[in-house]
């Protein structure tokens, strides 16, 4: 008799305690997400600066000569991939809803996975689109 109220206090925290774990590793996903988008976050500015100087540089070239034309397109497309990059940064940031509490458990982790999943590719895109620009600018026509 004595064994009934503690079989039923163990039920409960173990019941207790695995529900946590949810909400835990759900935490721990929202984390990831927020820790690559603070990961490329500050280089927002430079994206944009970096897309500035491409179109300033490429102007520049069709002025002065036609033999230039296929590195002029090629900055005009690193332009152009610094614009996109910037753009899907707070396109993502728009559509990201950090409150779950109308979703389970079960949704939360979908939602959260589905969201690096973008997040990570607002990433790519950002470092991308960095690389390549950096390296147009610093060719010598």
């Amino acid at each position: 008799m004595k064994l009934k109220p503690f079989f039923l206090m163990a039920v409960f925290f173990i019941l207790l305690f695995s529900c946590s774990g949810g909400k835990n590793e759900n935490q721990a996903l929202k984390d990831r997400v927020i820790s690559v988008h603070d990961e490329v976050m500050p280089e927002i500015g430079r994206l944009k600066s970096l897309q500035n100087k491409l179109r300033e540089q490429g102007d520049s070239l069709e002025q002065v000569s036609a033999a230039a034309e296929s590195h002029v397109q090629s900055l005009e497309a690193a332009a152009q991939s610094c614009e996109t990059a910037y753009d899907g940064m707070f396109v993502w940031m728009r559509q990201f809803e950090s409150d779950y509490e109308e979703m389970t458990e079960e949704e939360t982790k979908s939602y959260l996975e589905e969201q690096l999943k973008k997040v990570e590719k607002v990433r790519d895109d950002i470092k991308s689109a960095l690389s390549v620009s950096d390296s147009l600018l610093n060719v010598q026509i």
